[in-house]
């Protein structure tokens, strides 16, 4: 404890920074681990034998996700951590919120490590983040100008199958409600819906969480609130903000499902299934995509793999 304080003194830092750069050093800025490190060498203060790992980042990956309340990206986090656990590896972890800038902030920040790997879910944008690690694995979406290993989802297949149901349930008007062109997933999911004449294509202008949901909650009121023969029969929400939003919508209104308004999710959180009236869903393997990430990433010398995954259809009494 006495070495500890001197080096603290001796740097002008607390003595919790120095325990914390010697014991936990992935929690110290580098150039502060690096000024302990040389003063504790200096002292001859024993050095825990996987410092040097932590604080390299050998043992460590990174993992950026869009949204923690979202089931998701949720799913996919959890995948990864269970099999970098399995592997001996430790997880730091960024969460975006769809904000380009705490992306960049994020990504700053891993830049200090040398980590062994780097999944991600890029938010998009016109500024492309500088990112140190060349072992890149996009998940669930593209970055914008730069090549990386990929995971991605058929989102074309996805508005396929919620389609080929509605149509065959007899719908002829089926309003999409997608979010922002601008990320990629939604940009993809718009560009086939757009393919189908009976599909009456909104976009908002939203990507967070609780504006999306906002957003459809509004948007929803407004499409009931139409005449009867300008009315669709049936809403397909393109994720599970727009869809809580939806639902709300429908459940305040009192309107019957699917007698009065069918409802199909893309993307299957738990309360779907034990919604009063369960909510069909295309539900995304999140545990496969995680899955394929994590693999991908272990194939360090193969830069640019892509894996697609496909979705499937979950009838239910929704539609």
């Amino acid at each position: 404890m006495a070495k500890i304080v001197q080096i603290a003194q001796e740097l002008g830092v607390s003595a919790a920074t120095v325990s914390r750069a010697l014991s936990r050093p992935e929690m110290v800025a580098r150039a502060t681990r690096e000024r302990v490190l040389q003063k504790a060498r200096e002292l001859g203060v024993d050095i825990p034998c996987t410092y040097n790992d932590m604080a390299e980042g050998r043992n460590m990956i990174g993992v950026i996700i869009a949204d923690l309340t979202n089931n998701f990206s949720a799913g996919i986090l959890k995948t990864i951590s269970i099999l970098a656990e399995q592997d001996g590896l430790q997880v730091m972890l960024g969460v975006t919120n769809e904000s380009p800038t705490t992306e960049r902030k994020i990504i700053s920040e891993f830049n200090q490590y040398n980590l062994r790997g780097l999944i991600a879910m890029p938010v998009g944008g016109n500024i492309i983040p500088l990112i140190e690690c060349r072992n890149v694995v996009a998940v669930d979406r593209l970055f914008t100008g730069r090549e990386t290993k990929s995971v991605l989802l058929n989102n074309s297949k996805a508005v396929e199958l919620a389609y080929d149901h509605l149509r065959a349930k007899g719908h002829k008007h089926i309003a999409y409600l997608s979010g922002r062109d601008s990320l990629f997933t939604f940009h993809e999911r718009l560009q086939k819906a757009r393919f189908y004449s009976e599909m009456e294509c909104i976009e908002l202008d939203a990507l967070e969480y609780n504006d999306l949901y906002t957003k459809a909650f509004e948007l929803t009121n407004i499409l009931l609130s139409r005449p009867e023969d300008q009315r669709p029969s049936a809403i397909l929400a393109s994720n599970n903000a727009i869809t809580s939003g939806v639902a709300y919508s429908l459940t305040l209104r009192n309107v019957a499902m699917p007698s009065q308004m069918a409802l199909v999710s893309i993307g299957d959180p738990d309360w779907c299934r034990f919604f009063p009236t369960p909510i069909t869903t295309i539900k995304l393997p999140e545990e496969e995509m995680g899955m394929a990430a994590y693999e991908l990433l272990k194939r360090s010398d193969e830069p640019n793999l892509q894996r697609v995954i496909e979705p499937l259809l979950l009838p239910r009494s929704s539609s």
